[in-house]
């Protein structure tokens, strides 16, 4: 194995990006597909940065109306130049600073810059959550040292936001920039509870972004799938997928949880209707579902529903159910 996939730091970057096409490509799901998949974002986080610079020029300010509030904003576009305006007035806020260090950090691909990054930031801005939750992946430390310093990162991040904040917000969080960096160390803890065995707490914190934020930009809708059927808990699974209809027609994780939940739920004829569904919305998942074929060492670059991009993230965010029920791999490969 090269040294670049040993990489932890190159390994969570790119498991950001994927996450980020996954989404973009999520909701461009019912258009036709193009004929080529789209290269990766250079600077995955230029609208997020972009969203914080119209904040900055926009605060303290009071608008009579919205209608006064979009036609400033307008102008503010019209006339360009809102990053420099923005650092003009921020400039002197370590926060600001900070905040736009770790962007710059999460988007290197050089390990060392991104330490230094990092680091810098950290020393403008101790309580930077993005820098905090960048130097524990960065860390040379066994999964579970890393959770219990993402532990520390996400109530560091919580007592900062404090309580009131969460009530104010809670529904709604990723549309108010200044959450986001919270709600990716969450996804992060999330992650890594889920990698230590820890699952009934990983389906909590997955549970706590969803009631933060219901919309699930970040996608965690799919990995609680998996955990939810890997606690043979179909009717939970069943509930969350008819919170987000639609999806089953066209993304090959929703079509091929549909057919564990119903196997699950004791229902055959339903999880063979299932599976005749599921081989349509991506037919190259089976093979993986099933244990014929290995899964690569690395995730695909880009996603594409019904491709078979699609095929190795659906076998990865599916992999805890199915390894959980060895019978229902067995099943599956009766139908062939």
């Amino acid at each position: 194995m090269s040294g670049h996939r040993r990489d932890p730091h190159q390994a969570r970057l790119r498991r950001d990006r994927i996450r980020r096409q996954k989404h973009a490509q999520r909701v461009a799901a019912s258009a036709p597909p193009r004929p080529a998949p789209e290269p990766l974002l250079k600077h995955p986080f230029a609208s997020e940065r972009s969203l914080r610079e119209i904040h900055a020029l926009l605060e303290g300010r009071k608008f009579a109306s919205t209608d006064e509030a979009n036609a400033h904003l307008a102008e503010l576009t019209r006339e360009g130049r809102i990053s420099e305006r923005a650092s003009a007035c921020k400039g002197d806020d370590p926060k600001w600073r900070a905040q736009n260090l770790a962007y710059d950090a999460l988007e290197t691909d050089d390990l060392i810059e991104a330490l230094r990054l990092t680091s810098e930031a950290l020393k403008l801005d101790p309580d930077c959550t993005d820098a905090q939750r960048l130097m524990v992946s960065l860390a040379p430390a066994t999964a579970e040292n890393k959770l219990h310093l993402m532990r520390e990162v996400v109530e560091n991040a919580e007592r900062n936001l404090g309580e009131d904040f969460f009530r104010e917000h809670a529904g709604d969080f990723w549309q108010n920039v200044f959450t986001r960096p919270y709600m990716r160390a969450k996804q992060h803890l999330g992650e890594l509870l889920a990698e230590t065995g820890q699952r009934a707490e990983a389906i909590a914190v997955y549970e706590r972004m969803l009631e933060l934020n219901p919309h699930d930009n970040q996608g965690m809708r799919f990995p609680l799938l998996g955990l939810y059927l890997a606690a043979n808990r179909p009717g939970d699974a069943s509930r969350l997928m008819e919170n987000y209809p639609g999806e089953e027609k066209v993304l090959g994780s929703a079509a091929w949880a549909r057919v564990l939940e119903q196997w699950l739920s004791g229902n055959p004829d339903g999880a063979e209707a299932a599976l005749a569904r599921a081989r349509k919305v991506n037919p190259f998942a089976e093979r993986y579902l099933s244990g014929a074929r290995p899964l690569p060492e690395e995730a695909p670059e880009y996603y594409r529903p019904g491709e078979e991009s699609d095929a190795q993230v659906c076998a990865r965010e599916l992999a805890p159910a199915v390894e959980s029920h060895p019978d229902f791999r067995s099943w599956l490969r009766a139908r062939r």
